[in-house]
């Protein structure tokens, strides 16, 4: 038996499972989640303690560990990122990176059906990814919802899927809304045991640019 810990803070939730792999399937060990759109940094630590006080299971147990990357909010990613690379640095185990929109559309409910993932990202922007009924995975990308009618993202879409989902129903009436979705911790625990390099780059995927900025002024210096 294999053990996964997972991560995701890259959305208005932040969440952490224990999971375990045998024969071939995977099971819930323990799980948490808290609804925030900020606070993650104070959350995280009690909830990982609070897991594996849970189940019993030391730490030291685990076997790999995954996390989203985003897209999300960037305070959030940096603070999931970086929790997950000081615990992997020190229990000396593999770390995997997931995109949060392709979690989404891997969610049970969404199996072996055509799912566009999109994310309101605020501002004008969608973020979309999109995942085939054999689940073959494109990039996630960014869009403006100005030019968003112009811009060819498919057709026969079973689901849309995310808080941008609304934004597309008219233009696929077809296709079933699932608006309220988290980055699934199952599916991350999957993929975590995965034969694939695909998720061992840990570039996080923020798709746009920070809104704090290097400040340009000069330095002042005192006497």
């Amino acid at each position: 038996m294999a053990l996964a810990f997972v991560i995701d803070t890259a959305l208005n939730a932040c969440q952490v499972g224990l999971f375990s792999h045998k024969d071939g399937f995977v099971s819930e060990v323990v799980a948490l989640r808290e609804y925030m759109t900020r606070g993650h940094q104070e959350f995280i630590g009690s909830a990982a303690l609070q897991c594996f006080e849970k189940a019993g299971i030391n730490p030291r147990d685990v076997d790999i560990l995954g996390v989203t990357l985003g897209p999300g909010s960037f305070t959030g990613l940096r603070v999931g990122l970086s929790f997950a690379k000081g615990m992997a640095s020190g229990l000396g185990i593999g770390l995997r990176g997931f995109s949060s929109l392709e979690l989404m559309g891997r969610a049970a409910d969404f199996h072996q059906q055509r799912r566009l993932v999109v994310h309101d990202a605020g501002r004008g922007q969608v973020y979309c990814q999109r995942l085939e009924a054999d689940s073959a995975v494109s990039p996630p990308e960014s869009y403006d919802l100005v030019n968003l009618q112009e811009i060819d993202l498919g057709s026969d879409w079973h689901w849309l899927i995310g808080s941008g989902a609304p934004l597309l129903a008219e233009r696929f009436p077809q296709a079933q809304i699932a608006a309220e979705v988290l980055p699934d911790l199952t599916a991350m625990a999957t993929l975590c045991c995965a034969s694939t390099t695909a998720y061992d780059d840990l570039t996080p995927l923020y798709m746009r640019e920070a809104d704090a900025k290097v400040s340009d002024k000069s330095v002042v210096h005192f006497a």
